[in-house]
């Protein structure tokens, strides 16, 4: 049924997928890399993400730099306090993080949809990234939250929720992956780590324009008027560029925090919920 050449030509790519079989079996036994036993014992602690929060492209080239010493046992930041111990009881290491500190995204902007000032309505995809390319979602301020939920869509943890044009973080979800903060065209959120008996306190402005241009497009934007830097804690609050920053790093659970919120002319100095907080209310 079948001519000579036909039988030929087939039986010759049988024997080539043979042959290439045997060798790639070869290769694999002759070439293959044993897993370090440690770095599997080290994956199978880790969440499994992938999530490259800790600076590696995966959990198993963390797992191996870990074991490797390269990096710290608590570099999972998904994982937290509970992952971090289990690697360091295994490796015998102890956890170089601070207690009672935690990372979490900070949203600094303010301006809800009725505090957002706009030239006009904008009719494009809702997507910030979108907006900011095209009419900068017809915003007076350029600084400002966009609020089409790039951020919250880009959230692996669900720990962002859009209220009212702002992205809303829950301290309970949020691993300070930094998701967040690589999607947002206008960096806004920032991965600050704050003291968890402190006051969670940010301001709430991202605008490096001179109070008076601030004062024509937000409501509730810093005209660094610097009255933060009088009243607030010892050497918390700075105004650089325009602008009222805070240095997390420089206030504990006795810095009062109420003068600069109830001094500040516009409100941009805001309380934020803390993990605490945030569980009683839900």
């Amino acid at each position: 049924m079948f001519g000579p050449v036909v039988i030929i030509s087939a039986s010759t790519m049988a024997g080539l997928g043979l042959l290439f079989a045997g060798l790639l079996g070869f290769a694999h036994t002759k070439l293959k890399v044993e897993e370090d036993p440690e770095v599997t014992e080290i994956e199978d602690i880790l969440p499994g993400l992938d999530c490259g929060a800790c600076g590696y492209p995966g959990c198993n080239q963390l797992a191996k730099a870990v074991a490797e010493g390269e990096a710290p046992p608590d570099s999972c930041v998904p994982g937290g306090e509970e992952v971090a111990e289990e690697i360091a009881d295994l490796l015998g290491l102890e956890v170089s993080s601070e207690p009672g500190r935690m990372r979490l995204a900070v949203v600094h902007c303010g301006a809800n949809n009725e505090e957002k000032n706009r030239v006009g309505n904008y009719e494009g995809v809702e997507s910030c990234r979108t907006a900011e390319l095209t009419t900068g979602g017809n915003m007076k301020c350029e600084y400002g939250c966009l609020g089409y939920g790039d951020c919250a869509r880009a959230c692996p943890f669900d720990a962002i929720e859009m209220v009212d044009g702002l992205p809303r973080i829950d301290p309970d979800n949020c691993t300070a992956c930094g998701e967040c903060v690589e999607t947002c065209p206008r960096d806004i959120i920032v991965v600050e780590e704050l003291d968890l008996e402190g006051d969670f306190v940010k301001v709430a402005c991202n605008s490096e324009d001179e109070g008076s241009a601030v004062r024509e497009k937000c409501d509730v934007g810093c005209i660094a008027c610097g009255l933060c830097e009088q009243v607030g804690p010892d050497e918390v609050f700075s105004v650089e560029d325009n602008l009222s920053q805070m240095d997390y790093s420089g206030y504990g659970d006795d810095a009062d925090f109420a003068m600069a919120i109830d001094k500040c002319p516009t409100g941009c100095i805001i309380r934020f919920p803390s993990p605490q907080e945030a569980s009683e209310t839900d």
